[in-house]
């Protein structure tokens, strides 16, 4: 096996932020194409839910045949598509049923390159495999305030079809990046390929995983439009999300820092800081801009740090093994993430905001204890 460029992290962190982009991105956008599509928000959800949803189906399958190919090949095959099917957005939708089924290509794509993303990490060797894993965990917030920061600077005034294209040329520089750093290797130890951990915890991971992102999913779905429903102005509700989105961003590189030698379960710290996140959630119930502001920081802070030590866990277990094993987990997560603007959208459309977000709060509280009862077997 060739051995991978220790210059693998930042390659790693633009490329999950390229590939996941365009499911953020539809989220903070809901304003905008709603209105030009004509859709109502249950309706809309499908949008950011037909995204995870094609991730959920191509998860285990993309797991299991990155063992095979190796991350070089299958990341440029996923971030080539995810370019092309940006570009098609921008320039050729003007249907509803089209924008979901190229959504659900990029989703497929975004599947195939995370668990790449996950192999290639565990095969570089690094010294510090969790502060790696936090600075790559570190892209999706990062893909989400980067959608929240196109509201006002590209959606509101040149369109929201040219955030796309900026995506799409994004993605393009992380291609480049991934054939220049990203060395192939062939497996030739399949026994070294094994899944470590029981089937019964990565179910229950899994499931963790499923309540956890269907929090993450509503916040990254609605923060924008639930804060123009409380009084703010668009402009103000995406900067709301891109300042929630910082938020996870920076405690997820502090607890990069800390995650290596910590004494305590990572999955353990996953789900108590859920319990934080739990309570901005349900803050947000509240109709208050003011209110909504510090809800939002809140939500996300103690919300969206999980992926560090959950992630962390599970490929720390199954170091060579980390691309099948992850792809068994986040199919959880990307069918929470599915589940969550599915359900909220007629959540909100049937019982408004305040009772959806009380919903999220729920779920964020049985996500915890699912981390907490695995906590020991990661």
């Amino acid at each position: 096996m060739t051995e991978i460029s220790a210059r693998v992290v930042p390659t790693a962190v633009m490329a999950t932020i390229s590939t996941v982009f365009p499911g953020f991105l539809i989220g903070a956008l809901s304003v905008q194409v709603g209105d030009e599509l004509q859709v109502s928000d249950a309706r809309y959800g499908w949008l950011l839910g037909g995204f995870f949803l094609a991730a959920a189906a191509g998860s285990r399958v993309t797991g299991a045949l990155v063992q095979r190919i190796g991350p070089r090949r299958q990341m440029s095959a996923a971030l080539a598509a995810t370019a092309v099917v940006q570009l098609l957005i921008a320039t050729t939708i003007d249907s509803f049923n089209g924008l979901v089924i190229l959504l659900g290509c990029a989703g497929f794509a975004n599947a195939a390159n995370q668990t790449a993303v996950n192999l290639a990490l565990t095969r570089a060797k690094l010294p510090r495999l969790g502060l790696a894993i936090a600075i790559k965990q570190s892209g999706m917030p990062t893909a989400s305030m980067l959608a929240g920061f196109s509201v006002p600077a590209i959606a509101l005034t040149v369109g929201w079809r040219w955030a796309y294209v900026g995506g799409a040329l994004v993605a393009c520089g992380s291609l480049l990046m991934v054939r220049r750093e990203i060395k192939p290797f062939e497996v030739t130890d399949r026994r070294g390929s094994v899944v470590v951990s029981s089937r019964r915890s990565l179910l229950i991971a899994a499931v963790s995983g499923f309540f956890l992102a269907f929090c993450a999913g509503a916040l990254n779905a609605w923060t924008v439009e639930s804060g123009v429903d409380a009084g703010l102005g668009e402009g103000t509700a995406g900067l709301m999300l891109s300042l929630g989105a910082a938020s996870g961003i920076a405690l997820r590189l502090i607890a990069g820092t800390r995650v290596d030698t910590m004494n305590i379960r990572p999955f353990r710290v996953a789900g108590l800081t859920v319990l934080v996140g739990a309570v901005g959630m349900a803050m947000l119930s509240n109709r208050s801009g003011g209110i909504h502001v510090g809800a939002t920081v809140v939500a996300f802070a103690g919300g969206w740090i999980w992926p560090v030590f959950s992630n962390f866990g599970i490929m720390r277990t199954n170091k060579e093994a980390a691309g099948a094993a992850s792809g068994v987990t986040q199919t959880g997560v990307f069918v929470g993430v599915f589940v969550a603007p599915v359900l909220t959208g007629w959540l909100i459309d049937t019982w408004g905001f305040s009772t959806m977000w009380l919903v999220v709060a729920a779920s964020a509280v049985l996500g915890a204890i699912a981390a907490l009862v695995v906590a020991d077997e990661f």
